[in-house]
């Protein structure tokens, strides 16, 4: 596919969405809650009820179907909330609430919560196709990552939105959502696969009567990262209410910043990171300029007795300053004349998303509901130039090259020799852009109803789709790169490719790599395509639940309630790639191409897709049963919950899930409540059937030193479901002697076996080395560099454990209304083992900190609101492994904690017969920095930043919401 093409397919949508934003701006709303629904003030402790008109809620109930139903389902339990405590915590957050303290993204606000830390965010993933998730909101509970975090729509199953099998949270239309339950505990009984950390479920407002709208723009301090997003609703109903509809549609437009761009951050301008030095002392320092040790943008000798010196164009070279640590074998250096390793900062994206819903009640007892989503993103971000850093990319250049400068051959002559490496950063060939377009459609119908005197019933059926392109372009093809490179003279004194003079490579067009020369685009167009992917998912679910209670024949203190249900699910998936990626290189005729990737799928220096198809079902069933032993008693209180689940997956077989739990209200103050539950995650689509991801970098090799290597991760069907234990026990105080006050704490702690992963290429070889065939088979040294293959297996162990805190209180305070509330998280284990290894401890970095919290406090006097939150991330340290010693393992390996403020004020307003609010947010106030050292490494590029921490700097946000 052409670049023309790609940026046309981008392009489309951009008028709908410039549409929909000045529509916005002239909407008038009103927003009428149903009355099972939270005020839309309410921050609620986790765990327990919403004080508003729903007094029998509990948890932040919401029905199955939506806020807008009268049945109240816990989420975390199927069973109704009346007269049942459910022992699950669950935390609430309403969306007004999400979006004061960050008003961008309802998936920002939910970031900024503890348990979410290390989530990959759309201004912070890692720009590279091959990750899957470029511009991407996903949410990472516990730590535990994104695929096992379960995302529900109003209580129903997302379909994934990349092959990872995770939910994009920019898909979920935010105008309409009222609020969001997390629920911080396996959950895998209830709701099936994935929620072995938890479920977040959005709950729709699908009681809204009137208008509403909302217009805003953000921008930085540093005058970039602009922002424009609208959403608009509405509701009605007839005059009988037994029909009634909502539609609601959103937009946002933000700008990117690549990574040429001066932005005034100085650890982006300056390209602070991190740098490796296999073997060192220590072998890894931070740095404040990072640069490529193999590479400049003229063009550098890497190999023999002339390395070190570099190209400056027209004929002139000068030696080569290898900063810090002064070595000409490094990969990075710190100072010194080589290239930048910037990757861009921000992507640029808009999106779209639209929902409507229609339910009709046929009668008392019987209501039909359908209802339908449409989300699209495009994602473009400028993400690096060609990088021909590592021996699989460098050029040779012989001694013949007709752009070679006269005295640089003659130093030839003089050393003794015919050729040389050449890295080189290709600045005169276009950027490289990771794009994304991703459609998706979801659509459900089905009904529900009641029968006898407690009884209630669902059943429907939901189709999801997403449509993902995804592509890297503008990428160096291996062959023709070569080819051009190797300019000499033919008889006629012409220059060509030296390889047309055996009538291979028709249109090669010769190229000058010495010194940064002018590029037209016949030659990028033939060095460089475009690598990418077309990938289709698709879900099909079928499902029917009932609840209700045993009635007064069969009750201890209660009724004793139950719910049940059966589910069909069928997964499936279907991707398709350019031409060019799933092809093998072919350096017949090259001269000077590695030998060792000659043969080896994947042209291009990175990406290369290759097609599949694959699909599963799963055919499951649950029952749930809650019972009230104690009620009003001398011992107060207890309700049990027990739950069952059996899943048959067409892949692997049977697995049986369960929970049991207890929730003790001990005196009107204090509610003690415990869980125990057995979850599990299936393998996502990718592990099953991808037939084979390539990346590359160096890997240490026995007796040849640190060698250039590519990988190959393949799928694999054998695989079983991962199994995880978790227990969590809490209490719940609410002091009679201090209105407004309650606090909760609850101890977790997740075990998951048999989790899904792959060996790493250092254990390959360790294992190969021990006397194992079988990984010894998996590799492959040639010419000096290593391939190796290999694939997805049940390998290891992980734990997570730790405390969360949440304290709020609520009361009258210089004339207006204040309500606080801190929520905080101590982490006391984080780590995962794999057989015959080390334990792997994640506890204390930045995706897994010791200590993180935020607390809030909000002020209402009249018309004006006044909102603060700190945001409180602990100190960190760098490495994967057990601490690092610092001057051995790392020059300095602690990172600072960090504190981030948000203030937002507000005004109401009644005009015009609606209501208005005019509002003003300021994200991170004082300009925190990134702290030094919180960057990623990476064997291809230096500067990448953690995703735990700001990039973007202070950031002002002004707009206005209308209802009617």
């Amino acid at each position: 596919m052409s670049h023309n093409c790609i940026r046309t397919r981008l392009s489309q949508g951009s008028a709908v969405l410039a549409i929909i934003l000045a529509t916005t701006a002239t909407a008038h709303a009103q927003e009428v809650a149903p009355a099972d629904q939270p005020a839309a003030d309410a921050v609620l402790t986790a765990g327990e009820a919403p004080e508003s008109a729903a007094d029998g809620a509990d948890q932040g109930a919401a029905s199955a179907e939506g806020s807008g139903g009268s049945d109240i389902v816990v989420t975390g339990t199927r069973i109704g909330a009346s007269g049942f405590n459910a022992p699950t915590p669950v935390t609430v957050a309403t969306s007004e609430k999400l979006k004061e303290a960050a008003p961008g993204n309802l998936a920002d606000g939910l970031n900024q919560l503890p348990v979410f830390a290390g989530s990959i965010k759309s201004s912070n993933s890692l720009p590279t196709a091959a990750n899957r998730n470029i511009g991407q909101n996903l949410l990472n509970l516990r730590g535990l990552g994104p695929t096992r975090t379960l995302v529900l729509l109003n209580g129903q199953r997302m379909v994934a939105n990349n092959v990872l099998g995770s939910v994009d949270i920019n898909v979920i239309p935010q105008g309409l959502v009222s609020r969001v339950d997390v629920v911080t505990g396996g959950a895998s009984a209830a709701y099936g696969s994935d929620a072995v950390a938890g479920v977040v479920n959005f709950v729709l407002n699908t009681g809204l009567r009137g208008f509403k709208g909302e217009l805003q723009s953000g921008i930085s301090t540093f005058g970039d990262a602009r922002q424009f997003s609208g959403s608009l609703a509405y509701g009605a109903s007839t005059s009988d209410d037994t029909a009634r509809f909502i539609v609601g549609i959103d937009a946002f437009d933000q700008k990117g910043i690549g990574p040429l761009k001066k932005t005034g951050r100085d650890f982006f301008d300056n390209g602070e990171g991190t740098i490796v030095i296999p073997n060192g002392t220590p072998r890894q320092f931070n740095a404040r300029q990072v640069r490529s040790g193999q590479a400049t943008y003229g063009g550098l000798i890497t190999s023999g007795p002339l390395v070190g010196t570099q190209f400056l164009g027209n004929g002139a070279t000068s030696a080569f300053n290898y900063g810090s640590p002064g070595a000409s074998n490094y990969t990075w250096i710190n100072g010194g004349d080589g290239a930048k390793g910037n990757l861009g900062l921000l992507p640029g994206q808009k999106r779209f998303s639209g929902y409507v819903r229609a339910e009709f009640d046929v009668n008392d007892r019987l209501t039909v509901y359908a209802d339908g989503l449409y989300a699209q993103s495009h994602t473009d971000q400028a993400a690096f130039y060609n990088y021909a850093t590592t021996a699989l990319a460098q050029y040779t250049i012989f001694r013949d090259n007709a752009y070679l400068p006269a005295a640089v051959a003659a130093r030839m002559d003089a050393a003794g020799i015919t050729s040389f490496k050449l890295g080189r950063a290709e600045s005169e060939l276009p950027l490289d852009h990771n794009v994304a377009k991703t459609d998706v459609y979801r659509a459900s119908v089905g009904l529900r109803g009641s029968f006898g005197d407690s009884w209630k019933y669902d059943a429907g059926y939901t189709f999801g789709q997403t449509d993902q392109f995804m592509a890297n372009t503008n990428l160096a093809v291996a062959r023709n790169a070569f080819a051009a490179a190797d300019a000499v003279r033919d008889a006629s004194g012409k220059i060509v490719c030296r390889s047309t003079l055996s009538g291979l490579d028709p249109g090669c067009t010769p190229r000058n790599l010495f010194g940064v020369q002018p590029v037209d685009k016949a030659i990028s167009d033939y060095v460089t395509d475009d690598s990418f992917l077309n990938l289709r998912l698709r879900q099909q679910v079928f499902s029917a639940n009932i609840r209700g209670n045993l009635g007064d024949s069969f009750q201890i203190a209660g009724p004793i309630a139950v719910a049940a249900g059966l589910e069909y699910r069928k997964e499936s998936a279907f991707q398709t790639v350019d031409a060019l990626s799933p092809t093998k290189n072919d350096f017949t005729g090259i001269r000077g191409a590695p030998v060792a990737i000659n043969g080896v799928q994947g042209p291009f220096r990175f990406f290369n897709p290759l097609p599949f198809s694959g699909n599963y079902n799963i055919k499951e069933g649950y029952i749930e049963v809650g019972l009230p032993v104690l009620a009003d008693s001398i011992l107060g209180s207890l309700d049990l919950n027990g739950a069952v689940r059996h899943a048959d997956y067409s892949t692997s077989g049977g697995v049986t899930t369960w929970k049991v739990g207890a929730s003790w209200q001990l005196t009107d103050d204090l509610r003690l409540r415990g869980t125990v539950s057995q979850d599990v995650r299936a393998p996502n689509l990718q592990e099953l059937f991808n037939p084979g991801l390539k990346t590359s970098g160096n890997v240490s090799y026995p007796g040849q030193g640190t060698l250039p290597t590519t990988t190959f991760l393949r799928g694999n069907p054998n695989l079983a479901p991962e199994r995880a234990r978790t227990l969590t026990v809490g209490a719940v105080y609410k002091p009679s002697w201090l209105p407004g006050l309650q606090a909760s704490v609850d101890y977790y702690k997740i075990k998951v076996k048999d989790a899904i992963g792959f060996f790493s290429e250092e254990r390959i070889i360790s294992e190969c080395f021990a006397g194992n065939a079988a990984q010894c088979a998996q590799l492959t040294v040639t010419g000096g560099t290593l391939v190796v293959n290999r694939g997805y297996v049940n390998l290891s162990q992980q734990t997570v454990a730790g405390i969360d805190f949440e304290l709020s209180y609520k009361t009258d305070f210089a004339g207006g209304e204040l309500s606080s509330r801190i929520i905080a998280n101590h982490g006391l284990k984080n780590e995962s083992v794999t057989p015959g290894s080390a334990p792997n401890v994640a506890l204390g970095l930045p995706s897994a900190p010791k200590w993180g919290g935020l607390a809030q406090v909000d002020w209402k006097k009249g018309p004006f609101g006044l909102f603060v939150q700190e945001r409180y991330l602990g100190p960190a340290r760098q490495g994967v492994d057990k601490p690092w010693v610092d001057g051995i393992d790392i020059a300095n390996g602690r990172i600072p904690a960090v504190f981030y403020t948000n203030l937002t004020a507000k005004y109401d307003l009644e005009l015009g017969g609606g209501k208005q609010q005019v509002f003003l947010s300021v994200q991170n106030l004082f300009n925190r920095r990134i702290p030094f050292g919180a960057f990623g490494v990476s064997s291809s590029f230096a500067s990448s930043y953690n995703a735990a921490y700001d990039v973007i700097g202070r950031y002002f946000t002004g707009g206005v919401r209308v209802s009617f």
